[in-house]
């Protein structure tokens, strides 16, 4: 606030006129306010620079699935006589977007004669045989030991026998997306494991199971 100091003087002029003469004045401390204002006034704080740069987290998820694709083979059809050494494979088609383990067990433990009955003749009616398991997946192939039927019934001691999902033969690290379990099957020669076989229809069941590893 500015603050002003007057003096005047009257001075008496002929014909009765008067003149009034003021001298003004500015006090220190009104000059000191007035700085202060102005420099008050002069004084405006830089604007603040904008943000360069802006991080935005974008975040999605796929969930879990795991099991066989589409269109897997239902059966299989052996090598017609059982008495010679027989060595084949299949391929089922699998659907595993995370690490998995695939459980296979033996229904009967052997292929046993589904036409007749031990009747005592002296001829056998089952024959043991052997699977091993191979997993495709992205990080490369996974192989089991071969374990025998009869170790593959369920609670048997073949370590990818199993009938709870997520447990069996592990993929470890690996996924198996469009991708197969390769099932390997082998017997040795009739000749090599006496006594002979009983004619007959030969029938056993493989159960696979398959979930995110457990």
């Amino acid at each position: 606030m500015w603050t002003t100091g007057a003096t005047h003087a009257v001075h008496t002029l002929s014909g009765g006129l008067m003149m009034i003469d003021y001298s003004w004045r500015l006090s220190l401390a009104a000059i000191k306010a007035g700085s202060l204002l102005l420099a008050a006034l002069l004084v405006i704080e830089p604007a603040k620079a904008a943000t360069e740069s802006v991080a935005i987290d974008v975040v999605a998820r796929i969930k879990e699935r795991c099991g066989f694709a589409a269109n897997g083979p239902a059966s299989i059809t052996a090598p017609r006589d059982l008495e010679g050494a027989a060595n084949f494979s299949l391929a089922v088609g699998l659907d595993c977007n995370t690490p998995y383990a695939l459980g296979v067990t033996s229904q009967r433990g052997a292929l046993t004669n589904v036409d007749a009955n031990d009747d005592g003749s002296g001829f056998s009616f089952s024959k043991r045989y052997r699977v091993s398991v191979m997993l495709e997946t992205d990080k490369g192939a996974v192989r089991s030991a071969p374990c025998a039927s009869d170790e593959m019934a369920d609670g048997g001691r073949c370590a990818f026998a199993s009938l709870v999902p997520g447990r069996g033969l592990k993929s470890g690290a690996g996924i198996s997306v469009g991708r197969n379990a390769v099932i390997s099957i082998d017997w040795a020669a009739q000749a090599l494991n006496q006594p002979r076989l009983a004619a007959g229809r030969y029938k056993d069941t493989l159960i696979l199971v398959v979930g995110p590893r457990a």
